[in-house]
């Protein structure tokens, strides 16, 4: 039986991952840093190590005996208070987990970068796996993070390192726990926090279709390749008009320009940072990594991996009556009948 280790199976994208395994027999090693998100996996039948991607000593443990790792341990954050610690856990913790993966002799590693660690075409045409990173302008220090990241995966693509990279988009659906940034919005569109728009987007893909694409590219996937996980590009009316529809709130009618967008999340970010030291609803990378706008192709994943979509009203149901049963909305979806998680 083949016997994995999922770092950051507790999160969003590595709760989805370690149920496509599942589903496969696949034999599971979970990396966990403590219990703060253990009900995630808790229906699940794992072996449990314990470990930190600061912690070279702990990886090296945790990769002992296992046939594949897939690396999803990572900060999300548009907004972080201690950059140094977001280097130090996203891009020297990928190298230390890929070169404690290599010392133990894992056949596979199935590395989770982010659409973020791909650039933007200056033509509007979504982007594929092959345009190369440019938004250092956006001074956002996440996706300064993952482009980095995704960098040292690179360096040991080019030494010959079995490595297969993802490039999921915004995951959005069931067991956003935190929530994640993108999970955030639209809890506070529908808490009335959000009260205009504008010019944007971003590409989104159900959480449980992106655990299983990481299973595809484990299964199908060449080594040193890597494959860009979405479903849908989304103009942030169209995501707002959605959420309407599913929620009952009422329409943003009230749109502004992007340049104004990027000024109030600067003005919120300094505020947080200054004053409250809590998460804004908007900074200004945030704003113009949205305003670009970033959408992106999975059209190799589809061809190469059979990657398939769950249709994306379904995805945001899903979505909202996860924010509902746990509170964080008030409003009860008018559509859909809740879900749980495929087992």
């Amino acid at each position: 039986m083949t016997k994995v280790l999922i770092t950051g199976a507790t999160g969003f994208i590595g709760r989805a991952v370690a149920d496509a395994a599942t589903r496969r027999g696949i034999e599971l090693r979970l990396m966990l840093r403590s219990d703060k998100y253990i009900d995630q996996v808790k229906h699940l039948d794992f072996e449990r190590v314990t470990g930190d991607m600061t912690d070279p000593d702990s990886l090296r443990k945790a990769c002992d005996g296992v046939d594949a790792v897939f690396h999803l341990a990572a900060m999300y954050s548009m907004w972080v208070r201690d950059c140094d610690l977001l280097m130090k856990t996203n891009v020297e913790g990928t190298r230390a987990m890929i070169q404690a993966a290599l010392d133990s002799g894992v056949e596979k590693i199935v590395y989770t970068s982010s659409v973020a660690a791909i650039g933007h075409r200056e033509d509007g045409q979504p982007s594929d796996e092959t345009v190369e990173w440019n938004l250092e302008f956006t001074g956002d220090p996440y996706t300064k993070s993952k482009h980095l990241a995704h960098m040292v995966a690179k360096e040991f693509i080019k030494d010959g390192a079995p490595v297969i990279i993802t490039y999921p988009s915004a995951p959005i659906g069931w067991g956003d726990i935190k929530p994640t940034p993108t999970g955030q919005m639209y809890v506070d569109y529908v808490n009335g926090k959000v009260p205009v728009y504008y010019d944007g987007g971003f590409s989104v893909i159900d959480v449980d279709d992106c655990g299983e694409g990481h299973l595809l590219a484990f299964e199908k996937g060449t080594p040193g390749e890597g494959y860009i996980l979405t479903n849908r590009n989304m103009a942030l009316k169209e995501i707002f008009d959605l959420t309407s529809e599913i929620t009952g709130v009422p329409k943003l009618r009230i749109k502004v320009s992007t340049g104004m967008a990027a000024f109030a999340g600067g003005m919120m970010e300094w505020w947080s940072n200054a004053v409250t030291k809590q998460t804004p609803v908007l900074t200004r990378g945030g704003a113009m990594m949205t305003a670009l706008p970033p959408f992106f192709t999975a059209e190799k994943a589809v061809r190469e991996l059979g990657l398939t979509y769950t249709p994306i009203r379904e995805t945001f149901e899903k979505m909202l009556w996860y924010f509902y049963q746990r509170g964080w909305i008030k409003r009860k979806p008018l559509t859909g009948t809740g879900y749980k998680p495929p087992a």
